[in-house]
């Protein structure tokens, strides 16, 4: 399967990863907070609004979709360096956070790209035909 390697200033975080049916999302987001927002200096503290999030949904549970989270690090500092690395794997780390998405059959969501960015979100059932 497709896994996808984290690492945080050369420590490997999670490898993250679901079987066929599934989304993985990696995110790096910065909101900033106008005239309230921190100097960023080397070494300083931690860099408010800013997060790395590594989860997705997935889908190859017959009880229903499953969301997963592997990385949820608030922790970021200037300096800090990142890396994503592509694998081919039989095995992935187990999510932190395993939790139902809606309550529906696995198969029973689809995903519509974000009319923002074009990330996939989930949009609702599947329209029946």
């Amino acid at each position: 399967m497709l896994g996808f390697e984290i690492w945080k200033n050369g420590e490997k975080l999670a490898t993250a990863g679901v079987n066929e049916n599934g989304v993985i999302s990696l995110m790096l987001t910065w909101v900033g907070k106008g005239a309230g927002t921190p100097s960023l200096l080397a070494g300083g503290p931690a860099i408010e609004g800013l997060d790395l999030r590594v989860g997705g949904i997935d889908s190859s549970d017959p009880s229903g979709e499953q969301s997963v989270e592997w990385i949820e690090d608030t922790g970021l500092h200037i300096g800090d360096n990142i890396q994503i690395k592509l694998v081919s794997t039989d095995a992935v780390d187990a999510p932190a956070r395993r939790e139902p998405t809606t309550g529906l059959p696995a198969g029973q969501l689809h995903f519509l790209p974000c009319a923002n960015c074009g990330a996939p979100r989930i949009a609702s059932a599947q329209p029946s035909e």
